[in-house]
């Protein structure tokens, strides 16, 4: 397997390279180039499996080389220093990140995910979905990718009804009557979809507002449009009706 780190920051190289080969125990090759010209060159050169690109570099950015190809043939994990608005492109996308300096836990579970995806062809996808995310996070037509242990799924977030926690877990109901569970929390998934208007009702219940049919307010309980019965705690309640209101 090859493998290419792009980035101006030798140390950064350096430091991963040296993680990588730790963290694979099987045979692989590992290339560097400093910045989007040299990347460009080596992936031309080396037809990488797995590139980790630099967000920003000294003569342009990751997007700027990758609009450079013609098709996007390898996995790709970025590297960012980038703000809180930024991260939250990458997690819409599904498409794997690492916040500098780079922790080996979190590389360590990019390079399994990548790896389990290395014959998935949907990263054209994923990257139409982070640069839509990277220009507006308010779009009401905006898309999120949902990845299970099998598939990536580019789903319409008014498509989603309600999230349930499954411990670590997250289970998708959409409209289409389709469930898919991924491996995130609902914590996670609170902190990306509330400015789309979803409101944590309960502690193992995220819903989308829009798709409220009717709130029984004596039995804490909300009819969605799906037909199904989603549980409103005490504590949550007041918040709630003062959300509907402004609706």
């Amino acid at each position: 397997m090859n493998i290419l780190i792009i980035d101006d920051d030798k140390l950064v190289r350096s430091g991963l390279h040296f993680l990588v080969q730790e963290i694979l125990t099987e045979s692989n090759t590992i290339f560097e180039a400093d910045g989007v010209q040299n990347g460009l060159q080596a992936i031309q050169l080396h037809a990488p499996d797995i590139v980790f690109l630099d967000v920003e570099m000294q003569d342009g950015t990751g997007f700027d080389l990758l609009s450079s190809l013609k098709e996007v043939s390898f996995q790709l994990i970025f590297i960012t220093a980038h703000n809180h608005y930024a991260i939250r492109a990458f997690e819409f996308s599904a498409i794997d990140f690492l916040l500098k300096p780079i922790d080996e836990e979190h590389l360590q579970r990019a390079l399994q995910r990548v790896k389990r995806n290395l014959h998935n062809q949907q990263i054209e996808n994923q990257l139409s979905i982070l640069a839509e995310s990277l220009q507006s996070l308010h779009n009401h037509d905006k898309k999120i990718a949902l990845r299970d242990q099998e598939s990536i799924y580019f789903v319409k977030v008014q498509e989603i009804i309600h999230c349930q926690a499954q411990g670590a877990y997250t289970l998708f109901y959409l409209e289409s009557g389709k469930q898919i569970l991924v491996s995130k929390t609902l914590k996670e998934y609170e902190d990306l979809l509330s400015p789309f208007l979803f409101f944590r009702v309960h502690h193992a219940h995220l819903i989308n507002l829009h798709k409220i049919k009717q709130f029984h307010k004596l039995d804490n309980y909300l009819l969605m449009e799906a037909g199904s019965e989603i549980p409103v705690s005490i504590r949550k309640k007041d918040g709630l009706l003062k959300i509907i209101e402004k609706l």
